[in-house]
């Protein structure tokens, strides 16, 4: 156990519903839960003025279906605008909080606030998902030398793709490492079966269902799961979140445009009830495109994977350097990335080869046992200690 006092800054304000929030929350809490001292250091809500902390703070524990066991301060800074000015208002005075209330250690996945505490002399902790020898490379060679400070204890990286490229860039293997993201198993909790599943979201029984979850953005590659849907037309498509870039009903107007009766738009759900949808799922989907992660970088790995494979469905995936840190011919469907024939073929697979899905569907199971975010919070302290001794600490 670690006797540092952690700061975590971030510039969201929580509660949001957006999957880099779920990360940040599911975190902190784990960490926290493992006995560190940790505070999550956020902007303030202007219009929660007059809400007292602890009601505040249940609410994002609340929102996120995590234990109330990390300490919270919501610094005041500029108020909210559509230009996110105060996400740099924040990421300027959150250092200098943890610098005069005696914090060892800022934990961060934001540039400013690093560089910050470094000046004045606190330890860094980065944490990053980005493939930086695609994109971002600046900021990647920014970061390297960076890491070069001898208060620069690490960087966590999300996937192994984002590690080589740090590597690549110069930074010390020492001072790099991947620990995947993670599920909380509690949102599993009472083993629900489909069938139950189904009728609690009041779902036929009958139908073939496969689903998808998360940010329903044509960057994401949402497009692709249109033309499986063309090419698939027994089964019925589950489009479960929340567009950050196109209009809310562009989902409903593409799949009319194609003529598709099989594509069903559900908004952003809590944890709770996603997970009954992806219990009720019989395939569940990653969008089979390479544009995610090789055109838009903004997709390494994603968050979504690992409640996939607790929910013990097969899942259809493309075969990407990211994915295949956790995914294998044994434990999901792989298929070619942008070959949508390949892919659709697969997902009429799944339904006519049960045997063959109920194999992957076990195998992805029990691969969510190494990917919780327990487990993730002791490799992220096991980390930290091997650099404190390092650093003589």
């Amino acid at each position: 156990m670690i006797k540092a006092e952690i700061t975590y800054i971030s510039d969201q304000q929580y509660p949001i519903e957006k999957a880099d929030s779920e990360q940040v929350i599911n975190n902190v809490a784990a960490l926290a839960n493992a006995g560190v001292k940790i505070t999550l250091v956020i902007p303030r809500r202007w219009r929660t003025l007059g809400i007292r902390k602890e009601v505040r703070q249940q609410r994002i524990a609340d929102f996120y279906g995590v234990e109330n066991s990390f300490q919270l301060k919501e610094l005041l800074s500029l108020p909210l605008t559509r230009l996110r000015v105060e996400k740099y208002s924040h990421c300027l005075i959150a250092p200098f909080w943890a610098k005069f209330n005696g914090q060892d250690i800022v934990y961060t996945r934001h540039p400013l606030p690093a560089l910050i505490a470094l000046f004045l002399g606190i330890n860094i902790l980065f944490e990053t998902y980005r493939n930086y020898s695609a994109h971002n490379t600046f900021f990647g060679k920014f970061l390297a030398k960076c890491a070069r400070h001898p208060r620069f204890l690490g960087v966590i990286t999300h996937s192994e793709l984002s590690r080589q490229s740090l590597e690549k860039l110069g930074i010390d293997r020492e001072k790099i490492i991947t620990i995947h993201n993670g599920f909380n198993p509690s949102h599993y909790n009472g083993g629900i079966r489909k069938h139950e599943a189904r009728d609690q979201l009041k779902l036929s029984r009958m139908i073939k269902m496969a689903s998808y979850a998360g940010r329903l953005d044509k960057e994401k590659g949402v497009d692709t799961l249109l033309d499986l849907a063309e090419r698939t037309p027994e089964v019925t498509y589950y489009l479960i979140g929340k567009s950050q870039q196109e209009p809310e009903e562009w989902i409903r107007e593409a799949a009319r445009g194609r003529g598709l009766n099989n594509v069903e738009y559900v908004p952003w759900v809590k944890a709770d009830k996603l997970v009954r949808y992806l219990k009720a799922s019989d395939v569940l989907l990653i969008p089979p495109t390479e544009k995610p992660l090789t055109k838009y970088g903004k997709t390494v790995l994603p968050l979504k994977l690992f409640l996939y494979l607790s929910a013990e469905r097969p899942i259809l995936a493309p075969s990407l350097p990211d994915i295949l840190d956790v995914l294998n011919d044994e434990n999901a469907a792989l298929v070619e990335p942008d070959n949508i024939e390949e892919a659709a073929a697969a997902v009429k697979k799944l339904f006519s080869d049960r045997a063959w899905a109920d194999r992957l569907a076990k195998n992805a199971r029990e691969t969510s046992q190494n990917f919780t975010w327990a487990r993730r919070a002791e490799k992220i302290l096991a980390f930290i200690n091997h650099r404190m001794e390092a650093m003589g600490k």
